[in-house]
């Protein structure tokens, strides 16, 4: 007798249990399923518009700092002699250097906003992190 009523009462228990478990029946994963081609195609545009961005942004970034860095290699990083010759000798190794290291850091950067928010315009910018 007692076990009848234990396993009823454990019945129950579960019974009223699982009204109160959370139902996955949102909207959430059809919208993630629906939404995931047009993610990817977000992501692609922004990456094959993050590459070339990111490259003349950090080119012009390399070639100011290597630039900086060749003046003061000659003397006088504020000379205006020292400043021309270090924008000759040392500003095409920093665009190529810049260049190199912004296609990914644009390419990384399109992808991830294209993705997270595809085709807006934060996926076409590139700002500072």
């Amino acid at each position: 007798m007692r076990n009848k009523v234990a396993s009823s009462f454990m019945l129950a228990l579960a019974l009223v249990g699982s009204l109160v478990l959370p139902s996955r029946a949102d909207d959430d994963t059809f919208k993630s399923i629906v939404q995931f081609p047009f993610k990817v195609a977000g992501s692609a545009v922004g990456t094959a518009v993050g590459v070339p961005e990111g490259m003349v942004k950090d080119g012009v970034k390399g070639a100011m700092l290597s630039t900086e860095w060749a003046a003061e290699r000659l003397g006088n990083k504020d000379g205006r002699y020292q400043n021309v010759f270090g924008a000759v000798l040392g500003g095409p190794f920093g665009i190529v250097g810049g260049a190199a290291y912004g296609s990914f850091d644009g390419g990384w950067h399109g992808m991830k906003t294209g993705y997270a928010k595809p085709f807006s315009k934060e996926a076409f910018t590139f700002k500072e992190d």
